[in-house]
């Protein structure tokens, strides 16, 4: 089969992000309807919300294998395979435990996707045309998480409904890249490779960034509907409340990286993008209008995560990248698996519907002390790792 024409690809690369975003957030958007019937309390909610990415942390080192030995063509439809019946199956089930089971395949199934769709992105653009390609396909992410916010609450009262529509989305876009990218060549995956001496500390630091800004992110769409009803609001206008945090991001998330860049001081940009991130969630706790502060944070959100993953090319060499992606993406999935159950487990503790975004506050803190640390890092010479 003839590859297809590249932007056409990428388009439906991203109906099919889309499409992850709205089943990673489907959890969150419903999850005052969940709590109390499939779920016990607000820290199995976020248990649920953060297993999703779990998986993850098993796929992400082997992933670069199994596209090699694979192709990407059955990596991308086995990975939307693994969500739709992860999908199906969480919302079909009867208690807790098969929901955990069916969110886990479901993680499973996004995490190839995610690495196999950004290997794709790399093998098709190039040059000038690349960081708009990159772009387009991150942009995807939060416009799911936006239409699940604003779509899934119209279920009503019944949860399942919106669980099951969240699989099916992931059914849809499975025949589309199916006709969008052709059976490529594969054969025996070369042996990993080792990172180079002075590598390790600094992808560490860069992890640890990514990790714990993703966490933040994550853990204030899972929670600020919860905590908008507390406040007085109803579950719908709570939802479409918190979904103005993704369409917001979408302006600065293709083009902020670039425009930093431009300006010379990327690390200082993404550091004051951080420290804004943090001041709108204090004032959103403080009692500021909900829909200004939760704009603000979006809008900041953006510029920083180009910036972050360009980071992840500057602290490794070209021998070392495959190797090193896949430990970038293990400590991102561990990350997204480990810290939303703690935000979750703060609301049990202290009862306060502001608590989860507080601690999404504190992730952003722990954020800006990694940033730090890898600019010191790379002001000085490479040490042995």
């Amino acid at each position: 089969m003839p590859p297809r024409n590249r932007w056409l690809e990428l388009l439906l690369i991203g109906v099919a992000r889309v499409a992850m975003g709205v089943q990673f957030q489907a959890v969150g958007a419903l999850g005052p309807l969940l709590v109390g019937t499939l779920v016990a309390d607000w820290a199995a909610l976020g248990t649920l919300i953060g297993i999703y990415s779990l998986a993850g942390v098993a796929v992400a080192l082997p992933a670069g294998w199994l596209l090699a030995r694979f192709g990407d063509r059955r990596i991308l439809l086995a990975g939307l395979a693994l969500m739709t019946a992860g999908g199906i199956l969480l919302a079909l089930a009867p208690g807790y435990g098969l929901a955990l089971l069916g969110r886990l395949v479901a993680g499973g199934g996004s995490a190839l996707l995610t690495i196999a769709c950004a290997k794709r992105v790399l093998d098709r653009f190039a040059g000038p045309s690349l960081a708009p390609a990159m772009g387009v396909m991150l942009s995807a992410w939060p416009v799911g998480i936006s239409v699940a916010l604003l779509a899934l609450p119209l279920a009503g009262q019944d949860y399942r409904l919106g669980l099951l529509g969240s699989a099916l989305l992931c059914g849809l876009a499975l025949p589309l890249l199916a006709w969008a990218v052709p059976e490529g060549q594969r054969g025996p995956a070369a042996r990993m490779a080792r990172l180079r001496p002075g590598e390790g500390w600094p992808l560490l630091a860069v992890g640890a960034l990514w990790a714990t800004y993703n966490a933040a992110y994550a853990v204030l769409l899972g929670f600020a509907p919860a905590f908008l009803v507390a406040q007085g609001a109803s579950a719908g206008m709570a939802g479409a409340v918190s979904s103005l945090v993704g369409w917001a991001v979408l302006p600065l998330l293709p083009l902020g990286g670039a425009i930093a860049e431009r300006l010379g001081r990327p690390m200082l940009v993404c550091a004051l993008c951080q420290a804004g991130m943090v001041a709108a969630l204090l004032a959103l706790v403080a009692g500021a209008p909900a829909a200004p502060a939760l704009i603000a944070f979006g809008l900041l959100a953006g510029p920083p995560a180009s910036l972050i993953m360009a980071l992840l090319g500057r602290v490794l060499s070209a021998e070392s990248r495959a190797f090193g992606v896949g430990l970038h993406y293990m400590m991102f999935y561990g990350g997204l698996a480990l810290l939303p159950p703690l935000a979750g487990l703060l609301r049990d503790v202290t009862d306060a519907p502001a608590a989860p975004i507080l601690a999404a506050a504190g992730f952003l803190t722990l954020a800006l002390g990694a940033l730090g640390a890898l600019a010191a890092m790379l002001r000085e010479p490479r040490r042995r790792g």
